[in-house]
């Protein structure tokens, strides 16, 4: 169980890094289309480390 509990942490904290590299991301665009395509992948990746990091807190 405590594997599981890891595991989540961790991926929780990738998709984190993942969430803050697309906000870097959005910055440095230049034109409007990619950054709404950064928008949206910005967004799924933080609903995703949230998910992951609640998953892993309530395993605990």
């Amino acid at each position: 169980m405590m594997y599981m509990v890891t595991f989540f942490y961790l991926l929780s904290f990738v998709f984190f890094c993942l969430t803050a590299s697309a906000f870097i991301a959005i910055q440095k665009a230049k034109i409007y289309p990619p950054k709404k395509v950064l928008k949206n992948r910005m967004a799924l990746y933080a609903v995703a480390a949230l998910l992951c990091f609640l998953i892993a807190w309530s395993l605990r």
